[in-house]
């Protein structure tokens, strides 16, 4: 009799985390694109804020924040 309404339980518990589940991703969604926004508005402000590169290691820099802003907004658009 115990073992039985122990496995009730779990079986409920399964049954609710999987409702659960279902549920969460949509919460996860809204708060990935409000992080993923917040860093681009970051990576724009750091270009806007480099100005025109000087030498060779600046303009690395550069390219590499571009290439992160790419990826961010691309990321943007797919969720």
């Amino acid at each position: 009799m115990g073992s039985h309404s122990g496995s009730e339980g779990w079986n409920a518990l399964v049954d609710e985390l999987k409702q659960l589940e279902t549920f969460f991703p949509l919460l996860g969604i809204a708060d990935e694109r409000e992080e993923i926004q917040e860093e681009i508005r970051e990576l724009e402000d750091l270009i806007a804020a480099a100005g025109a590169p000087d030498d060779e290691q600046s303009l690395r820099a550069l390219n590499f924040l571009q290439a992160e802003l790419a990826h961010k907004r691309l990321i943007l658009a797919r969720l």
